[in-house]
Formats: C-alpha cells, structure tokens, sequence
C-alpha cells in the first residue's frame, strides 16, 4: 500500500468525524434563533409583543459580540497548539450553555434571573462556537490535495449548514407534534436537552481527529508565531480587512434569509410556525446539497468569479426577497428563499478556501478569525436586530432586504479588489 493510500483513511476518519462535531456544535447553537418567538413569551413577558421580540434579537446579536473573544482565546490556542485542541475545545464547551437553557425556570418562576441566566448562557454558547471556523477551515483545507482546497474547506460550511438544518428540523418536528400550549409549556426545551449530544461527540473526536501535517511541520520548524493576533494585525491587515469585508454580505444574508425570516413569515407572511420551519427546513436542505458543488467550482475556475457572482446575485435578491415573503405566493416565497441560498453557496464555496490561502499557517486561524468571525459576529449576528428595528421604525417590511443589498454591494467593492489565490501553495 502506497503512502498515499495510508494517509487516505486517517483524513477521511478526520473530516467526517470533524464534521459530524460540527453539526451537533451548530445545532445547538442554532435553536434560539428558531425559537426566538417562544422564548421572548418566557423570558420578556413583562414587554409588549415587538419590544420582546426586540429583547429576544437583542441577546441574539449580543451573544455575536462576544463570539469574537472566544474565537480570538481558542485561535490563538489553535495557532500556538494545534487545530485539533482548539476545535475539540469548542465542541465539549457548547454542550453546557446549551443543556442550561434547556433546563432554565421561565420568568414566571424566577423573575428577572431567569432573563439574566438566559443572556449569560447565551453568552456561554457564543464563546465556545466563537473558535471553530476558523479551527475546522484550517484543518480541512491543510489536510486536502492541492487541487481540492475548495472541497475539503466546504466541509466546514457543510457542518454548519448541515447543523442548523438540524435544528430547524428538530424544532419543526417538536413544533409539529404537540398542542401550542404544551410547546410554549415545556416542548421547547427538547431540543436544547438533545444538545448534550454535542458533548459525547467532542469526547469522540479525541481519539479519531488527527493535526495536519503542515501545522506538524510548522511545529517542528520551531517557528510557531508566539504572538498570531499581533502578528497577523501587523503583517497581514490587508487580507484581514478584505475578509472582514466580504463576510458582510454572507453573514447579513444568511441570519436574514434562514434565521430571522421564522419570525418575519409568522408575523407578516401569514404564516403559523410549523409551515415557516419546515419550508425553511427544505430549502437548507437543498443548499446543504450544493455546497460542495460550488466548492467545486471555485476549485475549477477560481476564488474571485464565484465570490464576485454571490455578491452580484445577493443584491438583487435582497431587493424582492421580504416583498415577496409578505405576499400571498407559497411558491415564490420558496422559490426566491432558495434563489438566496444558492448565491450564498456559490460565494460560500469559494470563499471558505480563499480565507485559508489569504494567510501562512504560523497566523492562519489567528488572521481568519479576526476578519471572518468578526464579521460574522457584528453583521451577522446584529442582522435579525436590525431588520425588526428597520421595520418597527420604518413601516417599511421590505427594509431588511433593502440593507442586505447594500451590505452586498459593500462585499462586492471587496472582493472585486482581490487576487486570485485557487493555485497558491499553503505554507
């Protein structure tokens, strides 16, 4: 057997180990913001309707502010240590926070606790999911031959994706099967106690998941960065700065068109909660099917065109998207939903390994969480917030989809000032 066919099986066991760790991290993660109405019921009853709603998104985008922290400690844990530490790391911590809020009183038993136990738990899940990006998108990406970058990075998006399908499933099923009033009693906390999953998958993933052999190499060079977060600010703002950027557009789009639109279909599409999940459920499903074909494509064209028509595509998706939800039209509600997510795709594909190439491994996760995860915590986390402020203030329902077009055109300017990376060598 050659070396290469013994080296074959070790990365396989990695990647799907990997990714199955992934799926039940994003899972847990995934399930306030599905439940979003329910918990706002429980936890803000002292508020009016959209004030509670506010509070609830409130705690979302807070929780995304401090995904940054957590990803900024384990990155660098990652860059001095080894991905498969930092991301193990991240896997057992969400399983506490998560199997907590399953099991926290309401505001009716506890009072105002219950609301500050619920922000602090959240808070908890934002710090451990915070590490693994840019953790799993290293490993992946070094692990793969050179001519699949693209592929094996998608892996990580794959996980994810995959994740918050399974939690937009699980919440629709758990929506489904009971009356409302046992749902808003006792059934929303299934899915949270099912997160203690997350945890005997971290336990596994000690024994299967293997470091690549770059960061190895890295390790035996003795020429480990002893400061990755300095150094990459330092040596490499430029990539930083353009990442930072070009994640507006992805991270707006994904928590407005998979996220946040559960509450917009429930209160201006007309639409009960068991039928916005499970459409929503679909549709993630359909993309989830794609991505490793639009990693595919940028392996074959090249980073900058799929990231340049993602972008392209996102802007005129956001300008009908939220219209077209408050119609009457199922059809086209579903049909312009997956029209987003296969822009997304095509950019995701394509911008997951270009976010590894932009860097050296002495820095890689360091310098990817500081443009990626940043990003994705202020834009993304803070989008349903904005989009139910924009229409409370406004009147205007198609005023989310207004500010995703523009966030598009911001990733747009970006990534069209980037030089294609598709063939450079990891090092």
């Amino acid at each position: 057997m050659s070396d290469t066919q013994q080296n074959a099986l070790p990365h396989k066991k990695t990647i799907i180990a990997s990714t199955l760790a992934i799926i039940l991290e994003w899972y847990s993660f995934s399930i306030f913001g599905f439940y979003a109405l329910i918990l706002s019921k429980l936890f803000f009853p002292f508020a009016n309707e959209t004030t509670a709603i506010l509070s609830t998104f409130l705690i979302f985008a807070l929780s995304f502010l401090f995904r940054p922290l957590g990803s900024v400690i384990i990155a660098s844990i990652g860059d001095r240590v080894g991905r498969k530490s930092a991301f193990i790391l991240t896997v057992i911590l969400m399983t506490f926070p998560t199997v907590l809020i399953g099991l926290l009183p309401t505001y009716e038993s506890l009072g105002i606790a219950a609301t500050v136990l619920l922000i602090i738990l959240r808070i908890a899940q934002a710090l451990s999911v915070g590490g693994e990006r840019s953790a799993t998108l290293s490993l992946f990406t070094e692990l793969a031959p050179s001519n699949l970058k693209g592929l094996y990075g998608s892996m990580s998006l794959f996980g994810t994706t995959t994740g918050i399908l399974l939690a937009s499933a699980v919440c629709g099923l758990v929506s489904s099967s009971m009356p409302q009033e046992d749902l808003i009693a006792w059934g929303w906390r299934i899915p949270f106690l099912l997160g203690a999953l997350t945890g005997i998958a971290g336990l596994f993933l000690r024994k299967i998941v293997e470091e690549s052999e770059i960061f190895r190499n890295l390790i035996t060079s003795g020429k480990v960065s002893k400061s990755p977060l300095k150094e990459s600010l330092m040596k490499h703002w430029r990539p930083v700065l353009i990442i930072l950027s070009a994640t507006i557009m992805f991270a707006v789009s994904f928590y407005l068109i998979f996220v946040y639109i559960i509450t917009f279909g429930i209160r201006f599409g007309d639409m009960p909660l068991p039928q916005i999940l499970n459409i929503n459920t679909i549709n993630l499903a359909l993309i989830t099917l794609l991505i490793p074909l639009g990693a595919y494509f940028s392996d074959r064209v090249g980073r900058k065109p799929a990231l340049i028509i993602g972008c392209a595509g996102m802007i005129f998706v956001g300008i009908f998207f939220f219209n077209i939800f408050a119609g009457e039209s199922l059809t086209n509600k579903i049909i312009i939903q997956l029209t987003g997510g296969i822009f997304m795709v095509i950019f995701a594909g394509a911008f997951a390994p270009f976010m590894v190439e932009s860097f050296p491994t002495r820095v890689r996760m360091s310098g990817i969480s500081l443009g990626n995860v940043i990003g994705f915590s202020v834009f993304g986390g803070s989008a349903p917030l904005v989009a139910s402020y924009l229409i409370f203030n406004t009147g205007n329902i198609n005023a989310p989809g207004i500010y995703l077009s523009i966030c598009s055109v911001i990733s747009l300017i970006a990534v069209l000032t980037i030089k294609e990376t598709f063939k450079n060598k990891l090092g």
